[in-house]
This record gives C-alpha cells, structure tokens and sequence, in this order.
C-alpha cells in the first residue's frame, strides 16, 4: 500500500458496527446479481471492472486502523464455472455464503457464473458502501463493458461528515424491541440455517412500492408494526459522488388496516422534515467495546426469534429502475436484475426491491426459526398477489 494513496476516509459509526454485525452474520454482504443471456469473457470483465473501480475508489478499500483506505487493487472477478444461483433456497448456495476474496481483507468482488443464466454477482461488505454505493458501481462497470466512460464516485464523503455538515434538525427515534415480525417468531435450531433468503418476481409496477409493501406487512402481522426506510443522503447534496455509506433510516410505524396511501403520506413527511438525518449513530452502540456489540447483537436475534420481540419488524429498501437495454453489451443480453440482500441477526426482514423491465425484483432475507419459513413463503405470495391486484387496478384507471 503506498504512501501517496490520496482516498481515504475515517470509518464511521454506522460502520464500525457492520464490523460485529460480519462476525455474528457473515459474510454480511450486499449482492446484486445480474441474470442474463449469452457470454462473458471473464477477461473483458475484469478489464472493465478496474475501469469502473479506478473511477470508484470506494470499490478498492480496505481498513487501515480507524480508516478505509485505497489500495490501488480493484476487485477481482471470480469465474465459477457451471454454477447458477440455488433458487428458491438462495441461503443454501455456497457461491453466496463464500468469503469474499482473494484475501480476508478485500472489500468487494465480482463473481461470473457461467452455468445458464449466466449471471454476474457484485459482492459488497456493507461496511464499505450502500445500497446506492453499490449501484453506482455496478453502473460503472456495465459503462465500461460498453466502451462508455464511468461516472465516477470520487469524493470520500460518508455519513458521519455528511450529517455533521448538514445537521440534524430533531432528536433521534426512540428504539424499543416491541415490534412483530409478519414471518413469526421461532426458536432457533443450530443444525439449519440460520437465515432463509427467498425471491419473488412481481409482474407488475407502479406508485408508491415500499409503503404498499409495508401495508401488506403490517396487515399480515395483525399488530402495529415499525419499518426501518434507508433513505439516501445525497438527495441533500446532488453534486456529491460517493459510493459510501450514505443512508440513514426513516421509520414508519404502521397499523394493520392503513392504507398505502396514508403510509406514502408518512413517508414524505419524514422525508419532507428530513427526519433520516436525526438518526445518525442511534442508541450510541458504537461507543462499546466490539465485545459488548455483539453481545447486544446475539441477544437482541435471541428476544426476536424467541419473543417475536424487535428493534424494527421489516427494512423495506428499493433500489429504484434498472434499464435493461442499457445494460446490454455485445455477447451479454441482461434479463433481470436482483439485489440480495445480507443477513442480521438484530433484523427479522429486510427486503431489498428493484425494479426493470415493468417487473419488481423481490427479495427478502429472513431470520429463520420454527415454523418461520411457511409462515414466510405464504407471505411472500400474499405479498406477490395484492401488489399485482393492487397494480393492475391503479393502471387501469
């Protein structure tokens, strides 16, 4: 590593406790996979990805004390030959549960599975970036293949500086572990996975996508449910090109019987009174020692699977509209494109949306136990078939 590498930036408090969250639920990454048609050339793809990674340093770091650093070294694209993602079971496949390489340290990687669909998978540990981080890499890299120039994400710029320099205009949430979860509870069996990871495809589109998903949810819980809304923090600052973390959650507290409409309004509300920015370091968990977090941790996934007991009953993050035909290259048609999202113990749903080619991207990981994965399946079609319902009828009006 040299002396002269120019990106770096302090690890924040949002990050610091990803580190204790990896321990208890590794590899704890975001994964966005890339289903398509046609080939790869695995060298073409490496050539792009350390195009899109030189103009995305924040794809390239890895921690140095207090800080992440740039190494200089983009991710290094992983072919796994004759291998597709397991569906429905997705906690099963191996690819997903690997160790991100080719060392302990490294931050992101892409991998290519060749079996068909051939897919591409970007694999992000979530102390590095976001959700949208993420997206502005991938976009990079799917510019690169097609000879086009990268937008870039040079500024290194995350939440902790970003909250400082704006300010925070309430005071934070309060968190108590009373929230249901619409899957159940469960004990915990040592011998099965810990999490399920499941996928639905939704033939439809329209307004209003994450507060009608946290409609359904909370009406299947039958109990007032909490939903923890990451919310992008560079809507504050449009010039900012940062792959960092960047999102803070708006929570939306929700009873059964609300409508999507009243929930919207809810929502734009808080985004309205900027509320996302009053949450920044929440309950001061990451003034403990890394013991004492994880302690917190293991016995906050105990009380939710155990009491059905939490902090938060779902995440609800959409990533926003994936275009296809743009993402096209010469050999590699994409078809669909789907975010999956990490494990937490502290977390009993998180829903990671997108949406492409008039189709939502459904997927959701969840904290398993007894009974849970019924209860889980039979609420992702309830989920499935009131929003195709609900989104046909909107469209038709």
């Amino acid at each position: 590593m040299s002396s002269e590498t120019t990106f770096r930036r302090r690890i924040t408090p949002t990050e610091r406790l990803y580190f204790a969250t990896r321990e208890l639920a590794p590899p704890f990454l975001m994964q966005l996979a890339v289903h398509g048609q046609g080939t790869l050339d695995p060298a073409d793809l490496q050539r792009a990805v350390d195009v899109a990674s030189a103009a995305n340093p924040g794809s390239r770091l890895v921690r140095d004390g207090a800080e992440w650093v740039d190494t200089g070294v983009a991710a290094t694209v992983r072919v796994v030959a004759g291998h597709s993602l397991t569906y429905p079971g997705l906690e099963n496949d191996p690819v997903l549960n690997s160790p991100i390489g080719p060392t302990p340290d490294r931050t992101c990687e892409v991998l290519l599975l060749t079996a068909d669909p051939v897919t591409i998978v970007f694999r992000v540990f979530h102390g590095v970036m976001d959700g949208m981080g993420v997206r502005m890499w991938v976009d990079d890299v799917f510019r690169a293949l097609r000879g086009v120039e990268p937008f870039g994400a040079p500024d290194p710029v995350a939440d902790a500086e970003l909250v400082a320099r704006i300010g925070a205009p309430g005071k934070p949430s309060v968190l108590l572990p009373i929230y249901p979860s619409a899957a159940g509870r469960g004990a915990q069996d040592p011998g099965e996975s810990p999490w399920l990871l499941r996928h639905r495809t939704v033939a439809a589109t329209g307004r209003g996508i994450v507060a009608r998903v946290a409609a359904v949810l909370a009406d299947a819980a039958q109990a007032k449910s909490r939903f923890m809304i990451p919310v992008d923090l560079r809507r504050h600052d449009p010039a900012l090109r940062s792959t960092a973390n960047l999102a803070l959650p708006l929570f939306l507290d929700v009873t059964p019987g609300d409508t999507w409409e009243s929930v919207n309004d809810q929502l734009r509300a808080g985004l309205k009174e900027n509320r996302e920015l009053n949450q920044m370091d929440n309950g001061g968990l990451t003034a403990f020692p890394p013991a004492v977090v994880r302690a917190v941790l293991r016995a906050g996934n105990w009380v939710g699977a155990r009491l059905g007991r939490n902090l938060v009953s779902a995440t609800v993050s959409h990533l926003g509209v994936f275009d296809l035909t743009e993402m096209a290259v010469p050999g590699f048609t994409p078809v669909s494109i789907r975010v999956l999202p990490q494990h937490s113990g502290m977390m009993p749903l998180l829903f990671g949306i997108v949406e492409s080619a008039g189709r939502l991207e459904i997927t959701v990981s969840c904290r398993n136990g007894a009974g849970v994965e019924p209860r889980l399946e039979a609420l992702l079609d309830r989920l499935v078939s009131t929003l195709e319902r609900e989104l046909a009828a909107s469209a038709a009006r």
